[in-house]
């Protein structure tokens, strides 16, 4: 896009007076239901927690009823053109290759987000709408992600973007993009959480009954489904079960007792279906949780290694650089909002 749309660059621009700030939600036929209905339930929550802190819009390119790729329809919509004043936070949601096309194209979506970008305080994408935006001129030298499956496409049709490949939402400046479908989630509690603070959203993320706040260095596919995969029914639930007790004896004659297994074969059983060892699963699922508490909290380093599992705070470290790619600085500073 020409520089003249970068209002969505320049996080100073205001969204207007008054204590409420207007998201709208641009919808289209055959939108993905979960990139519209995650950051809406998101955004919600934040108002009745928040005495109104949202007025949410859910507008598509011709207004009224627009069907969704579930098989249900959103009823009501508001024509995209009808929406005339500041925006505060601009959504664009994904859906398949030709709906989406469908809507950048034949309905103007494009053009459309182009202009209203220079009214929004902040613009972002859930999955593959990240290619509206890019169709808007949006991306171009911008640190941006979307889908798994679309990035390497998205990379081809906008060469100045930079892609993030493994990354579940990206922030450059105002512009924030989301990678597949529930990420849209992750990302609306981020954008809450820059609003109105870390305590509110982690209290939608409770009763939306999330359960880890995900944070924009996570990766797109979870270490944890793709051991999850392969494996047999009693390792899946071992392995949901390590998720939620990581301070716990891990050590492989624990799991081994756990699912009545000798430990040796145990952990043969593991690796064969895990496709890694029980040691490397856990220490994986222990920095990505100690990622997340240094993000989401202000506890001390050494608080969050014990709370993680860790026996001390340079096994967190170390843990953190094998997994991540990170200190645990990294963690706590910006790049963990993906900024």
């Amino acid at each position: 896009m020409p520089r003249h749309a970068k209002s969505a660059a320049d996080p100073a621009n205001p969204s207007g007076p008054g204590p409420s700030r207007d998201v709208v939600l641009l919808a289209f036929e055959g939108v993905e239901a979960i990139d519209i209905a995650a950051p809406a339930s998101a955004f919600s929550q934040a108002s009745l927690l928040g005495a109104g802190a949202y007025r949410l819009h859910l507008a598509s390119p011709r207004g009224g009823t627009v069907a969704t790729s579930a098989g249900f329809a959103l009823a009501d919509t508001v024509p995209m053109h009808a929406l005339k004043g500041p925006i505060d936070t601009l959504i664009v949601a994904g859906g398949e290759e030709a709906a989406v096309r469908h809507a950048i194209y034949e309905d103007g979506v494009g053009a459309w987000l182009a202009q209203a970008a220079q009214r929004a305080r902040r613009v972002a994408s859930v999955c593959t709408g990240a290619f509206a935006l890019a169709a808007a001129g949006l991306l171009q030298g911008r640190q941006v992600t979307t889908h798994a499956n679309a990035c390497e496409l998205l990379a081809q049709l906008c060469p100045r973007a930079q892609v993030q490949h493994d990354r579940i939402f990206v922030r450059d400046g105002a512009l924030w993009t989301s990678a597949g479908v529930t990420t849209g989630l992750d990302m609306a509690l981020a954008l809450i959480e820059e609003d109105l603070g870390r305590g509110l959203a982690m209290q939608i993320a409770r009763n939306l009954a999330v359960f880890t706040v995900r944070t924009g260095i996570s990766p797109q596919l979870s270490p944890a489904l793709q051991a999850q995969a392969d494996a047999s029914v009693r390792l899946r639930e071992l392995m949901a079960w390590i998720q939620g007790h990581l301070t716990h004896d891990l050590s492989v004659d624990t799991l081994a007792q756990r699912v009545h297994m000798r430990p040796r074969n145990f952990a043969r059983a593991f690796a064969a279906q895990a496709r890694c060892t029980p040691a490397r699963f856990v220490a994986q699922a222990r920095a990505q949780h100690a990622a997340a508490l240094l993000r989401q909290t202000d506890w001390p380093q050494d608080k969050v290694a014990a709370r993680s599992g860790f026996g001390s705070m340079d096994a967190m470290a170390r843990a953190l650089r094998q997994h991540l790619g990170m200190a645990p600085g990294q963690c706590r500073a910006g790049e963990a909002l993906g900024a």
